[in-house]
């Protein structure tokens, strides 16, 4: 079979490498079209490296606002999925990405595969990823749930049956294979001179419902700046840096002693590692919450509502919103109690075992010219 696998973000790189994998070893023809949505050495060039991923067969180089990006995606996509004619194209999540290369492989009547389907939280939050996600299962033809929940709102909406999947989610196939590399290989550790550190945190902020908002910056950065006894490491995006200088904080957490304040990381392997060493995770990001799940490091989530409730349900993971008092209170209870922290490392892994990839490929194999959703009979 022909399978185009769709992405253009650092977290979709690291959740669709192991489908691109399984893909390749089965010896389907397969190709990668990166839309370009992130685009920096950090998030891009050096990540693909690191996953040992070949480099894509197309770059959207989509650049500018939403809708400039979005409408070179459609555009460009467009022709490359008339040109190519896959017999599927892959899309993950719930990004700019995802909304439009399923728009165009829809609109281009190529049967789309939605893998990380169904995630809801019935509410405008995380903003946009609500939109994106629902407009691409809105264009699938086969939707790959992480989880029980995700099939039950799909259903809830009228999607078929048939063509929702359980499957788990890729994030576990790829945390579980890099982990054991990290401690091989990564140095960054020594790097950063944090060898032997007892109590370290790897935080991540850059949700755009958080980004957009003052007051929710302020009591997330002023956390930040108040948790003085922990070492934390600060994984920093772009838009989280302008944000830190927009609203007046960039100075004093690059110069705070108990701040790591550095550029995302650009080898997975070196998060991974980092990760493997710390006590909490503290962050906005879904990809990070079911990372923590998969290797058994406590997570509070620096948002008001989660589109990953199962790890919440589970015990592995807690909102705490974005106030300073808040995050602070829960932060001190995950690092200084040790029955309460031992009981969310505890707590099941809700998102598979490491083996989605194997199932995707499995389905889209069987599915194999039946992939297009027409109907085929009168529903009474």
């Amino acid at each position: 079979m022909k399978i185009m696998h769709a992405f253009g973000t650092r977290a979709c790189s690291i959740k669709m490498a192991p489908l691109v994998r399984e893909s390749m070893k089965r010896g389907h023809e397969t190709l990668i079209l990166y839309s370009g949505q992130h685009y920096s050495p950090h998030l891009y060039e050096n990540l693909f490296d690191d996953l040992e991923l070949p480099r894509p067969n197309y770059d959207l180089k989509a650049r500018g606002r939403t809708i400039e990006m979005g409408a070179r995606m459609l555009s460009e996509a467009g022709k490359v999925l008339k040109k190519d004619k896959p017999d599927i194209v892959l899309t993950h999540g719930d990004t700019f990405t995802s909304l439009f290369i399923s728009l165009a492989g829809a609109l281009s009547l190529v049967p789309v595969g939605h893998v990380e389907a169904g995630l809801r939280t019935n509410s405008w939050e995380p903003y946009p990823e609500q939109i994106c996600t629902r407009t691409d299962d809105a264009c699938s033809s086969l939707f790959f749930a992480a989880t029980k929940k995700n099939e039950a709102d799909l259903i809830s909406e009228g999607q078929p049956k048939d063509r929702i999947f359980v499957v788990g989610n890729t994030v576990v196939d790829a945390a579980l294979q890099h982990a054991e590399l990290a401690k091989k290989k990564s140095t960054i550790m020594t790097e950063l001179k944090l060898e032997g550190e007892k109590n370290l945190i790897f935080w991540s902020v850059h949700r755009k419902e958080n980004l957009l908002h003052e007051h929710r910056m302020k009591g997330i950065f002023d956390s930040l700046l108040e948790l003085k006894d922990y070492k934390i490491v600060c994984s920093v995006l772009p838009s989280t840096q302008q944000a830190a200088e927009k609203y007046g904080y960039a100075e004093k957490l690059a110069k705070a002693p108990n701040l790591l304040w550095i550029p995302c990381l650009p080898k997975y392997t070196d998060a991974i590692r980092i990760m493997l060493d710390s006590k909490l995770i503290l962050t906005d990001s879904g990809g990070l919450q079911e990372e923590a799940s998969s290797l058994n490091i406590p997570c509070l989530t620096i948002r008001y509502v989660t589109d990953r409730p199962e790890s919440v349900r589970v015990g592995a993971n807690k909102c705490v919103g974005t106030e300073a008092e808040s995050i602070v209170k829960w932060t001190g209870k995950v690092m200084e109690d040790e029955a309460f922290a031992q009981k969310m490392r505890d707590a099941p892994n809700p998102y598979g075992d490491g083996k989605t990839s194997e199932r995707i490929i499995d389905i889209i194999e069987r599915f194999e010219g039946k992939l297009e959703r027409w109907e085929t009979k009168v529903v009474e």
